[in-house]
């Protein structure tokens, strides 16, 4: 949280330098060295600098100078960037951040560009176009749309004598697998983690509900609907079918009860797939959520890799975006090769380089694409989004706990998150 609260502060610093000239475009002679901002681990630190080499051999005159850090510390050291003046020219940013990011002006708008070179944004899976737009304009092309799965354990499952599930399975089917588990010692239907608001939205969704209004400017939370699918599920945790911990868990906790065969289930992102993938012997699928008054009910969420507005180098900035990100460009062929996620633009020839049917989960491309036509759904980012994050997050364990219902803790921290839309509309 406290990383949180200084990138909060940070951004709230930077919007009173949104009204800022753009600098006058300078033309270098000689080799353009453009800088590009991104997170990793050292795995996908090698799968950039792969790019760049492949970039720099067919683009002569233009070089890439690699800014990166673990996802934790990225985007404060970008806000840091972005406040001296010294901010990449290209730049990958989480979605959860980029509308707080575009009110600051600190992306370009790309729409002539887009025009001016036809790249083909239908190409794209649209949820992350969508992800990708503010207020009408789009400001990044998008990197890594894809699901944020139910990861199904089949050697658990196979413990308590259960089958997959339908890719229509609904919250009834859901917790008649978790109740399943209540009489073998130790080992729990599902398990989840609290530290992130996007944990009960799944299940919010399902009974047609959504965290704001249409519009995005009243927090919706607390309305009947929603409180009760968040209820039902901390209804369960209360009766003990699901681990203890859980209240306090991080994404580590569970993919090591995962890995153990201590769950069945669990809500997992492409990066976490790749790192069971990694682990010998575990089989396991990734499934949409479950399903209830909607279907869709499966986060599907995309990342930004957009244009710094004070660049010098825009042009050549450009031209490495569009290597690195355009459908015609061989980026997504490189992140294909490496596994890092499941294709953002929608051919099958990515598909083909990232999915292996010998290899759990065999059924990725099968239910991703289903994920993307049928039951995918965005996020409902908007600026802000964090600070409600940080009020939301205390109230879950409040209602896990048992200490407050779903619908008093809602309405508790509804008139705080609705001061944070307030002030945060623009």
């Amino acid at each position: 949280m406290k990383k949180l609260t200084a990138i909060i502060v940070t951004l709230a610093v930077l919007l009173l330098f949104s009204c800022q000239k753009k600098e006058t475009q300078v033309v270098e002679k000689g080799p353009v060295t453009v800088q590009y901002g991104f997170w990793g681990n050292p795995d996908a630190i090698g799968v950039e600098q792969e790019i760049i080499d492949a970039f720099e051999a067919s683009n002569g005159n233009i070089k890439v100078e690699p800014v990166v850090s673990a996802y934790n510390e990225y985007h404060t050291k970008l806000l840091t960037l972005l406040a001296g003046g010294n901010a990449p020219d290209v730049m990958r940013i989480d979605s959860y951040f980029f509308q707080d990011f575009t009110q600051m002006s600190a992306l370009q708008q790309l729409d002539e560009l887009v025009a001016r070179d036809n790249v083909n944004l239908k190409a794209y899976y649209q949820q992350g176009v969508t992800e990708n737009t503010f207020k009408g304009k789009l400001y990044g092309l998008p990197w890594g749309t894809a699901a944020i799965y139910m990861l199904i354990n089949l050697d658990v499952m196979d413990q308590a004598g259960l089958d997959l599930p339908s890719l229509d399975w609904d919250m009834d089917d859901f917790e008649e697998i978790i109740r399943a588990f209540a009489k073998i010692d130790d080992v729990y239907g599902y398990a989840f983690e609290l530290n992130n608001m996007s944990a009960m939205l799944p299940f919010v969704w399902a009974n047609g509900a959504d965290l704001f209004n249409a519009d995005k400017s009243k927090f919706a939370m607390n309305s009947a609907a929603a409180a009760a699918g968040m209820q039902r599920i901390a209804d369960l945790y209360q009766e003990g079918l699901m681990p203890q911990d859980s209240v306090t868990a991080d994404a580590e906790t569970l993919t090591r009860w995962f890995i153990n065969n201590k769950v069945a289930l669990r809500m997992g992102s492409a990066a976490e797939i790749l790192s069971l993938q990694k682990v010998e012997g575990i089989r396991f699928e990734a499934w949409p959520m479950p399903t209830g008054v909607s279907k869709e009910a499966t986060i599907f969420k995309s990342n930004i890799i957009g244009l710094n507005s004070k660049s010098k180098k825009t042009e050549d900035a450009w031209i490495f975006l569009k290597f690195l990100r355009g459908p015609e460009g061989q980026g997504e062929t490189l992140y294909m090769q490496a596994k890092r996620m499941p294709p953002t633009i929608d051919d099958q020839k990515y598909w083909n380089l990232y999915a292996d049917t010998t290899k759990y989960p065999k059924m990725i491309e099968e239910n991703s694409r289903k994920i993307a036509a049928t039951y995918g759904h965005n996020l409902p980012i908007r600026p802000g989004w964090l600070e409600v994050q940080q009020l939301l997050c205390p109230a879950y364990q409040q209602i896990f706990l048992g200490e407050l219902s779903a619908k008093d803790a809602m309405d508790d921290i509804a008139p705080k998150v609705q001061a944070v839309l307030d002030r945060t509309a623009k």
